[in-house]
């Protein structure tokens, strides 16, 4: 390894071959067909990348030499390169790869062009066994342009199972090339991949496709597949009809792509993912590719087998509380209004008895008795004084009357239950036990470390896609619970059912994380949905289905807020304007009595 160190930084400017038997004299071929057209692939799409080129060939392939190639290293086998590190600025830009279409174990090699560095490694078998081989290295890159090359032979597989390959290992921007050896002319196809066919195409119009034909424009009813279940956020069913801002966002992409959908529901009693923590359900249906990508937001992925697309929205875990019935029902009367206004009305009522008792010629009615009992002398006989303040205190007991009654009928509901709790110590302290299934136990261990008391349970029965709610989310325990999943849960209507089981969420938040929809590694579609979604997000579209959204909304009508002495502004407006005309009657009643005496008076002179 030293001394290819040392040969590739003093021969840079030379072509060298460094293989298991030593070095190998240089070979000054002419330009081949293939190896003009791949000098132009390169310098088409390889531009400035540290990558380079990579192929995938034999060593008497002399075709190389024509790209200019500086250094050749040699592995042994696919398992000594497994070793190897590389970063997405160091991988392969070009990948070419000479198949043999024998069923036989024949050595292959990989020619890394990286920049001054190339290895050569042997592979075997046909173009999926090799992918899939060669798919371990590193370098390897399923974004990286592809060009497979048959040399004196014709493909095994069909052009419906060669597109079938190429899906599943991500590849979309690939050229198939047929070398004859003896006489160096090539025949260039172009793949249609969801067409599963290929057409004939001269040098300048591959080269033209594989710029600008775009694979995923029109995947040709290609059928996408999604795993369904109640519980991801943003995605529901209501009336056996799909919503949700997710499923308007798949509805999209299945219009612009001229693609197909179907849902994939699991089932507890799948022996296959037979689990009650349907995460993993979703890990292993993307693993296995039989769907196309989760729309669990939340889903917890590893790195090496899924991508994440990430959106511009945050969520977390939050904990579901079931609601216990209030016991002291009857010491709530209190509240409806406010201390301040029941300390008026007593100031009020106060004021009546002392004025009754300190000046009895002034206050000559119990006004008190005469509101409650109503009085036994006849309205005519009251003085003026008397009816205006009896009008006043009339009006404002019908209108405290009637908002007691509104209020207590409305926060008696609201308040039925016992208040609630706020954080995870509080929860450890007069809470019940918090119900988990294994998965999301992992994932809140850390959170639970640094409180004493809680009770956690982990669930041992299966899960299923026909659970109703009220059956997952049992009453007698608290639950982990997406935050966006549990608002909608806590404010639909399902919720406000007689029968419904009551709960809320603590305001305290296990976990915060971003969401992201989940692919498969390398799949095909990620680039393209990564589109959509950009274009989605930056246009607004997708934030005004989020706020648009069925779930978000809160349908339930909203009760008041308890009655303070400032919400009775517009009263006592209404009782200010009964006062002020109450007074201008009093007024002129004095007025007229006054005239009349004067009258009177003038007379008897």
């Amino acid at each position: 390894m030293k001394v290819s160190v040392v040969l590739c930084v003093l021969f840079l400017h030379r072509v060298v071959l460094i293989s298991g038997g030593g070095l190998q004299p240089i070979r000054n071929e002419a330009k081949t067909p293939l190896g003009s057209f791949l000098h132009d692939v390169m310098k088409g799409h390889l531009g400035y990348s540290a990558g380079g080129a990579c192929f995938f060939g034999s060593l008497s392939t002399v075709e190389w030499q024509a790209t200019n190639p500086r250094v050749v290293r040699h592995c042994s086998g696919v398992e000594a390169c497994l070793g190897m590190h590389s970063t997405e600025e160091t991988k392969c830009a070009m990948i070419v790869v000479v198949v043999k279409a024998s069923f036989f174990s024949v050595d292959f090699y990989l020619i890394l062009l990286l920049m001054c560095h190339h290895l050569v490694l042997p592979v075997q078998g046909r173009v999926y066994h090799q992918m899939l081989q060669l798919s371990r290295v590193a370098h390897w890159s399923s974004r990286a342009v592809h060009i497979f090359v048959w040399q004196d032979t014709m493909p095994l597989e069909n052009e419906t199972q060669l597109a079938s390959s190429l899906l599943s290992l991500g590849i979309v921007r690939v050229l198939l090339l047929h070398l004859n050896t003896r006489t160096k002319a090539i025949k260039i196809s172009f793949p249609i991949l969801f067409e599963r066919r290929s057409i004939p195409a001269d040098p300048p119009t591959a080269l033209q496709l594989l710029s600008q034909f775009n694979q995923l424009a029109n995947v040709h009813r290609y059928p996408h597949k999604t795993l369904y279940y109640v519980r991801i956020p943003y995605l529901y069913r209501y009336d056996r009809v799909f919503g949700g801002p997710d499923y308007k966002f798949l509805q999209t992409v299945l219009e612009r792509q001229n693609a197909t959908h179907s849902w994939f529901f699991h089932q507890s009693d799948d022996a296959r993912f037979n689990t009650f923590d349907l995460n993993v359900v979703d890990r292993k249906q993307l693993a296995a590719r039989r769907v196309t990508f989760s729309l669990n937001r939340l889903l917890p992925t590893d790195p090496t087998t899924m991508e994440k697309l990430y959106l511009n929205t945050f969520d977390g875990m939050c904990v579901l509380v079931p609601r216990k019935l209030l016991q002291t029902f009857i010491l709530k009367l209190w509240q409806p209004f406010s201390q301040y206004l029941w300390y008026t009305v007593i100031a009020i009522l106060l004021a009546a008895i002392i004025g009754n008792l300190t000046m009895p010629r002034l206050f000559a009615v119990n006004y008190i008795l005469a509101l409650l009992f109503g009085s036994k002398s006849d309205d005519y006989r009251l003085k003026a004084f008397d009816r205006a303040i009896l009008f006043t205190l009339d009006v404002l007991l019908f209108l405290l009357k009637e908002a007691y009654t509104a209020k207590i009928i409305t926060y008696m509901i609201q308040t039925q239950y016992e208040a609630e709790l706020d954080t995870l110590a509080q929860l450890a302290l007069g809470g019940p036990p918090l119900l988990l299934t294994p998965g999301d136990y992992e994932r809140l261990n850390e959170s639970f470390r640094t409180i004493t008391g809680l009770r956690i349970v982990l669930r041992t029965d299966f899960s299923s896609l026909t659970t109703d709610w009220r059956d997952y989310f049992r009453p007698d325990y608290a639950h982990a619970i997406p935050c966006s999943y549990g608002r909608a849960l806590v404010s639909s209507h399902a919720m406000h059912e007689s029968d419904a089981p009551k709960f809320y969420l603590l305001r305290e938040k296990l976990l915060i994380q971003p969401e992201a929809f989940s692919f498969p590694r390398n799949s095909p579609f990620t680039g393209r949905l990564s589109f959509f979604a950009a274009c989605l997000w930056e246009s607004g579209i997708f934030g005004s289905w989020l706020s648009d959204d069925y779930y978000t909304q809160d349908r339930t009508p909203t009760l008041d807020e308890v009655l303070k002495f400032e919400n009775l502004a517009s009263l006592f407006y209404v009782l200010l304007v009964g006062l002020a005309a109450a007074l201008v009657v009093f007024g002129a009643e004095q007025l007229v009595a006054l005239v009349r005496m004067r009258i009177g008076n003038g007379r008897r002179r």
